[in-house]
């Protein structure tokens, strides 16, 4: 397993169809989920040589803490769809490498339990509700559990076409139809572990709930997102309610990102939910630079979507980028290798990916990633970085 698309292929083979079709898959035709992966490789880097120091180090400051390498775990629903170990063993090997843990609404670990794992290193995102009293109710046990810093995702209140799982007919609870049984039959081991751990369930919406029979299915939440109001009047009252870091999480459009500079948001996170949402999305490392140059030099950005090596996430930082987000990359190795071995693996394939790059263009650090290291052809501007 010595690269992302190894432990890729692995969760490939030890998965049943449905679940991984619904971790890898995407929106319509998934051409936003192939243009996510195929925009890096137009991205070309200059080294620069005679600069490299004796001293080098993945170490970055962002939002006021200083972590271990330049990116996180970006938050994911149902992480034990993976592996029944996946979440709480991606949360100590991100503690373990000093990076953040994102954990989703729809994560099926509790925020009380991330905290307590994370010692200050978690991050808690959330969905709006059609009901306020639950939003309000997440935030304030995320701020009891002691996390400062919310994400709020707003491009997914309106659920993305996703036909690998209407083929599938996936679900949860699961429903026996017999070629879903053909497959867990096909995967044993997924699915004996999966049997004594019980079906992954949402677990911050169960606590929520008020009895078995209110406890949200993952078709539920999709329904009560759909029916949610989400609009700037939205977004400026929970940030005038969450009195920690606010990242807003899915902004593609440069204009958008401009407003949000003046509602207090702390930072933006350049995303397209993984191509998950719109078949036709444009990728976020595209639009990264109009983004980076409609807010600022100084202003802290996220990107996340399609990264997949530690010369993707150095990609990203040069063309503007503070942070970098990943997710499926987790979920591969947590099926790949089982969260406790998982976890750490990709964490040391990225850093040690990220090392390399570095190194090879003439940084000490990623801070010193900028777009002098981009090749432009032809004089393209640094704001068009497209196939």
């Amino acid at each position: 397993m010595l690269t992302v698309p190894d432990l890729q292929r692995r969760a490939k083979a030890r998965l049943p169809r449905p679940i991984f079709d619904f971790i890898e898959g995407g929106a319509g035709d998934e051409t936003s989920v192939l243009r996510n992966l195929q925009a890096w490789s137009h991205i070309r880097l200059m080294p620069r040589v005679l600069s490299l120091g004796s001293h080098r180090s993945l170490d970055t400051d962002f939002l006021g803490h200083r972590y271990g390498a330049p990116f996180g775990v970006a938050p994911m629903g149902l992480g034990r769809l993976a592996w029944p170990d996946t979440d709480e063993e991606l949360v100590r090997a991100a503690l373990a490498a000093n990076i953040p843990y994102g954990l989703s609404t729809a994560g099926s670990i509790s925020i009380e339990r991330v905290a307590e794992l994370a010692s200050g290193n978690a991050w808690f995102q959330i969905y709006v509700s059609t009901e306020p009293r639950i939003s309000t109710n997440l935030m304030a046990r995320a701020r009891s559990a002691g996390i400062d810093t919310l994400i709020v995702t707003v491009d997914a209140n309106n659920p993305g076409h996703r036909l690998r799982d209407l083929r599938n007919r996936f679900s949860l609870p699961f429903r026996p139809t017999p070629s879903v049984v053909a497959e867990f039959m096909l995967h044993p081991q997924w699915s004996l572990k999966t049997l004594r751990a019980g079906s992954p369930r949402m677990a911050n919406l169960d606590a929520a709930a008020s009895s078995s029979q209110d406890r949200m299915s993952l078709a539920g939440l999709l329904k009560d997102m759909a029916g949610a109001s989400l609009d700037w009047a939205v977004l400026d009252t929970i940030r005038n309610n969450w009195p920690g870091k606010l990242i807003v999480k899915g902004v593609l459009h440069p204009g958008d990102a401009k407003r949000m500079t003046s509602l207090g948001v702390d930072a933006i996170s350049v995303s397209n939910h993984g191509g998950r949402q719109l078949g036709s999305a444009v990728s976020p490392i595209e639009v990264l630079p109009e983004i980076r140059a409609a807010v600022g030099a100084a202003y802290p950005l996220l990107l996340d979507s399609g990264v997949r090596s530690g010369e993707d996430i150095a990609k990203a930082l040069a063309l503007g980028a503070n942070f970098v987000l990943l997710g499926r990359p987790f979920l591969f190795a947590a099926a790949a290798m089982g969260g406790a071995a998982g976890g750490p693996r990709v964490i040391e394939i990225l850093t040690s990916e990220l090392a390399s790059s570095l190194a090879q263009l003439g940084c000490a650090s990623p801070g010193e990633l900028n777009s002098s290291f981009v090749y432009f052809n032809h004089g393209a501007q640094a704001a068009h970085i497209s196939p």
